[in-house]
């Protein structure tokens, strides 16, 4: 077996690599989300197809973020797995043979090493999404006297709770219902980081509280856990209203929701008068997307209406960086104190300064929510800023890369479509392939590694959509346990 060394210097097959025209014959993708299954559709639909192709994955269950990351009640974005079961199932397998080998983590760290996958196929394509998530600087915690406390209560990452309320088999529960019994009050959640994510989890928690996620693939676990749970919800973004990073289209759901009177919606007219300098107004002119933004967010600010409704009350606030957390005598969080901010700086390079002026929200559970990383499956591999550095895809010898891990954690579903051609392109363009030999799966039986399939897939998803298990207008009614999946 090679070492990652001899691999990336003078691997034994490099006299192979070098083709003279044709494709590979052997793929491996490592991911089966968006990424990974539309690079697998422009494989296959290449005139000189590879004869066989494994999507690996750490999931026991195919579809990366589609089925884990995801809001529970976006159905139509869910859908996109029914697209992906499309491209898997209408393969001709007189032509590529194609399996899912799912539950199998890659990795320095796991079982199977990059080097592992690698000599079994004649080109890898790393689609395995960004995992990690950027954590917040230490914040100072203090109890009700002024001194300070360690350890201080537990942060929530928007990752863990966005994978529980998905019901990943992983996802352990973030203590919504446990913090509610203990305090004996609805709760109030404050995120750190205001993007589509963070207006995702929002949305859920107050659909959660009115009890409207019935027809979403929520358990009732879940929905029992957030029913009446949180009072609550502060957005808390560090730059202005021009900066804002959610779409108009997440926003413009949940004013829906506050016009319904299912959730109180609040922007404060004094953070929108705050944001608005000459620099964010030069930055906007010629933005329609973001002008059509800021336009609703106004529009929110003046509409009196949504500021008092039934439900969970959800504010987004602006300028606003966290300073310090506090405690009361039981080391229970009573708030966060966040230092007001201004922007300084000149058009599309401001910067968000601290003014000495500080706000006080009241916090019982913090959430952080900035954004997301890749981390490399070989440290040896070209590296940089969160992503790996690549040519159109191509990282180095037969590696390649398509999705987050290649361009960072940005855009839509539809965004890998063009993302995962141009990979393709260039895997065929280079021509560097050749050198896989053996069968991934014999060596995984070989070490005692076991693995999921494609038709185990399909058994869990006859179970989960059968009409039994579901309530009224809901897609499917998810396994979570690790061992019945």
């Amino acid at each position: 077996m090679l070492t990652t060394i001899s691999r990336r210097v003078i691997s034994k097959t490099c006299v192979r690599c070098l083709s003279t025209g044709g494709g590979p014959d052997s793929v491996c993708i490592i991911g089966s989300g968006p990424s990974g299954f539309y690079t697998l559709k422009y494989l296959l639909s290449h005139p000189t197809p590879p004869k066989r192709v494994d999507i690996v994955d750490s999931s026991p269950i195919p579809f990366g973020l589609i089925r884990t990351g995801v809001a529970p009640d976006h159905g139509d974005v869910k859908n996109a797995q029914n697209e992906f079961t499309q491209i898997y199932n209408n393969v001709d397998t007189s032509v590529t043979k194609v399996r899912f080998v799912g539950g199998v983590a890659v990795g320095e760290d796991e079982k199977v090493k990059l080097s592992d996958v690698e000599q079994h196929y004649d080109a890898v394509v790393l689609c395995h999404g960004a995992s990690l998530s950027n954590e917040l600087n230490n914040l100072p915690v203090y109890g009700p006297d002024g001194s300070p406390v360690s350890p201080g209560p537990a942060i929530l990452q928007v990752r863990d709770v966005v994978e529980w309320y998905n019901a990943a088999s992983w996802a352990e529960d973030p203590g919504f219902g446990l913090a509610r019994d203990v305090l004996k009050k609805p709760l109030n959640v404050t995120v750190i980081g205001v993007g589509n994510v963070s207006l995702d989890l929002a949305r859920v928690l107050a659909k959660g509280r009115r009890g409207m996620l019935g027809d979403s693939e929520v358990r009732e676990e879940e929905i029992e856990e957030m029913e009446w749970g949180v009072e609550r919800i502060n957005l808390c973004n560090r730059r202005g209203v021009y900066q804002t990073a959610f779409t108009t289209k997440e926003f413009r759901d949940i004013y829906k929701m506050a016009k319904g009177g299912n959730v109180s919606l609040r922007v404060d007219k004094e953070d929108v008068e705050r944001s608005e300098n000459s620099e964010s107004l030069a930055e906007m002119e010629g933005n329609r997307p973001m002008g059509r933004l800021v336009k609703l967010i106004k529009q929110v600010a003046e509409d009196d209406g949504v500021k008092k409704r039934e439900g969970a009350q959800i504010n987004v606030k602006y300028l606003l960086s966290p300073h310090s957390i506090h405690t009361d005598d039981e080391f229970n969080m009573t708030h966060v104190r966040f230092e007001v901010q201004e922007l300084s700086g000149e058009k599309g390079n401001q910067r968000a300064v601290g003014t000495g002026e500080f706000e006080d929200v009241e916090t019982d559970i913090l959430v952080t929510s900035m954004g997301y990383k890749a981390s490399p499956l070989d440290a040896c591999l070209p590296f940089e800023g969160g992503r790996y550095k690549h040519d159109r895809g191509h990282v180095e010898g037969r590696i390649y890369a398509a999705g987050w891990c290649k361009r960072g954690p940005q855009g839509i579903v539809g965004t890998n479509i063009v993302d995962a051609r141009e990979t393709v392109g260039r895997l065929y363009e280079g021509g560097n392939f050749g050198g896989g030999e053996g069968d991934l799966l014999e060596y995984l039986e070989a070490e005692g590694i076991e693995h999921s399939t494609w038709e185990g897939w399909e058994r869990i998803n006859e179970i989960e959509t059968d009409e039994s298990r579901k309530r009224e207008r809901q897609a499917r009614h998810k396994i979570k346990d690790a061992e019945e999946i």
